[in-house]
């Protein structure tokens, strides 16, 4: 296999500091640079050339700095390969789907990268209900799943028997632990040993084009999206965070995403392994432990990192722990995305820890990989960065045709992108309508605008998706709850500026001709029928009809400005009190941002400073008025 290939690993090639450095990668043939066929050529070069480096170290998350696991790079590949061998086995030669719905134990990596390498693998969130697991499962349609035990994790345990007696066609459950009884149930640990990882029994065909990844994303229950991601998408992703990253083997990630996320299995994970770095999982739920989150700073100086990561809202909570004279010295970046970062909290945890956020920006769609700050370079705060190497970013608008028209630098548009790290679509090709162009040009549903320099700045979304902390939320998965409640006749969901989430869900509901519908009632319905907790909304807000186009489509960009409002007027209530008036206007300038202009009817200093405050926590700009003008809006 891999014995054909001049090995390389994806190391950075120069330090990217312009988009003349990308431009020079590109004077050059692809197959020049990036010569893995298979995400098993990665593995297999990493551990030709650094076989005894660290490649993968993961803790238990109980506070210990001690690792659960640590693997060198010749010890990664061995494990992977014997994972290889044992679901060749299972699969019949067939390349079928392994479903892992576990936390990130030692054995999780080495379990995906096994399947993918003969066949796909799927990470399901664990946090998901028995009902929206189980549609996954059928969707994709699953044959083996790998599970914890009861002595690893009782509540995803407790999980799996409702899930088996919804889903047919999964042949094998694995578990990770303790077995529980069952006629498919065996243990993965007992299986595993029957194998050796000295070499690879069941040879794939070597096709970067070969789709061996899926993930969730959007709805999640009833009909859910599934991105398909095949090998040469992962190896591009990853060759490209090296090369604008400037990653190399002395690198050490810790790895802060969910390995259910893209930004866990590629953004801090196959990026950094593939360059030939060093990957340190905090613990096997990632930053949603607390003892994972106080001991962040010991992690660190322990592991000598040099990148730190997590989604906004993990970054938030970091900035809350004090760094109390830990040596963190060694980390010359911090990586984000997933979500938008609001400006306040990307500041406070600059000012508190001394190091530097650097966004990136990406879709399960694209592997993570659209835009990066270049991490040798000049992270510009606000923008996402310079474009993936051997791929384009396109700003666009609609024409009367109903085709696309390039917007010149610094004039906003949609964003599109093209590339080697671009999916070949959801595995229901319903899904790819409106999404995926025959042209291969994705319409990524953000908006934004390019700078003279080719940074990508993005302004807002024009998708219907809601992002709350990373988790990606179906506008559907409410609505439908909501339109069968009675007394409604329509209703429709939409992101909410958030201060620490990025965005939390709100909905907006019609009441039926002659009906009466309580706001109250409609929130406790949805918080009871809603399957997913962060999809359930944060507000509920009655109207009189809803925005639509002139074809009738309901149109969510003036529902993102009336929850814009929403939420303006919260804040003004929260701060003031019910007896304080205010009013909201919302403007978009040339380049599709957002200036909100608000009057309160009150001339507190300290609480109109106090307003300020919460207000620039948030991605929109906000402009309080002089108590003297408040006469100037409607």
């Amino acid at each position: 296999m891999s014995a054909r290939h001049n090995f390389k690993t994806t190391r950075a090639m120069r330090d990217v500091k312009s988009i003349d450095d990308i431009v020079a990668i590109e004077s050059e043939p692809y197959d020049k640079h990036v010569t893995a066929r298979s995400l098993y050529d990665l593995l297999t070069a990493t551990a030709e050339l650094h076989p005894e480096r660290p490649a993968l170290t993961v803790l238990a998350g109980d506070g210990s700095l001690d690792p659960a696991s640590s693997l060198t790079h010749s010890e990664l590949l061995f494990e992977v390969t014997r994972a290889a061998n044992l679901f060749g086995i299972l699969n019949e030669g067939k390349e079928a789907v392994v479903a892992v719905l576990c936390p990130t134990s030692p054995e999780m990596p080495l379990a995906l990268l096994g399947a993918q390498v003969v066949g796909v693998a799927s990470a399901i969130n664990y946090l998901l209900s028995v009902e929206a697991i189980a549609d996954l499962l059928a969707a994709q349609r699953a044959m083996a799943l790998i599970v914890p035990g009861f002595d690893r994790d009782r509540a995803i345990a407790e999980k799996v028997q409702p899930i088996l007696d919804r889903v047919a066609g999964i042949e094998t459950v694995l578990y990770v632990g303790e077995v529980a009884p069952g006629k498919s149930s065996l243990s993965y640990a007992e299986a595993l040993r029957r194998h050796s990882g000295d070499h690879l029994q069941h040879l794939a065909p070597e096709d970067r084009s070969r789709v061996c990844a899926l993930f969730h994303t959007g709805g999640t229950t009833g009909h859910p999206k599934i991105v398909q991601l095949t090998h040469g998408n992962q190896i591009h992703a990853a060759w490209s965070f090296a090369q604008v990253h400037g990653l190399n083997e002395c690198d050490v990630a810790i790895d802060g995403f969910p390995l259910f996320h893209v930004g866990g299995t590629m953004t801090a994970g196959l990026s950094i392994i593939a360059a030939g770095g060093h990957v340190v999982i905090p613990s096997p739920y990632a930053l949603r432990k607390s003892e994972a989150v106080q001991n962040y700073w010991r992690i660190v100086e322990r592991y000598r990192a040099t990148i730190v990561s997590g989604v906004p809202t993990s970054i938030a909570s970091l900035a809350e722990v004090p760094v109390d004279g830990c040596d963190v010295s060694s980390v010359r970046m911090a990586l984000t995305g997933g979500a938008t970062l609001p400006r306040a909290v990307g500041e406070r945890f600059e000012s508190r820890t001394g190091i530097l956020l650097y966004e990136t920006y990406g879709m399960t769609e694209t592997a993570a990989a659209i835009a990066f700050n270049p991490g040798r370079g000049e992270r510009v705060p606000g923008s996402v960065g310079f474009r993936a190497p051997y791929a384009e970013t396109l700003i666009a608008r609609r024409d009367n045709a109903n085709g696309w028209s390039p917007c010149p630098p610094l004039v906003g548009g949609s964003v599109l992108v093209r590339g080697p790290q671009v999916f070949p679509g959801y595995v229901d090709p319903q899904h790819n309508q409106g999404v995926l162009g025959a042209d291969g040009w994705l319409v990524t549903g953000d908006i934004g605008y390019l700078t003279e320099d080719a940074r990508l700045v993005l302004t807002g979304r024009e998708k219907d998706l809601i992002i709350r902390g990373g988790h990606n939320i179906d506008p559907a998965a409410i609505e439908d709850v909501a339109n069968a409640f009675p007394g409604v006749q329509i209703a429709a969901a939409v992101g909410m500026p958030d201060s620490y989430a990025g965005e939390a869900p709100i909905l907006f509901a019609v009441p039926a001709p002659g009906q009466t519908v309580d706001a109250e009632q409609l929130q406790a319905y949805l918080a009871t029928n809603v399957l997913e907790p962060p999809a359930r909304p944060k507000r509920v807000v009655l109207l009189d009809a809803l925005p639509v186009t002139a074809v009738g489509k309901i149109f969510k960009p003036a529902l993102r400005d009336l929850a814009i409002r929403e939420n303006a007027l919260l804040e003004v209530e929260r701060i003031f009190g019910p007896q304080v008036k205010a009013k909201v206007d919302i403007q978009k300038d040339d380049k599709l941002r957002t200036t909100v202009t608000i009057a309160v009817g009150s001339s507190n200093a300290a609480l109109r400073g106090q307003l300020v405050a919460e207000l620039s926590k948030l991605p929109q700009t906000y402009v309080l008025l002089p108590a003297q003008e408040q006469g100037l809006l409607g």
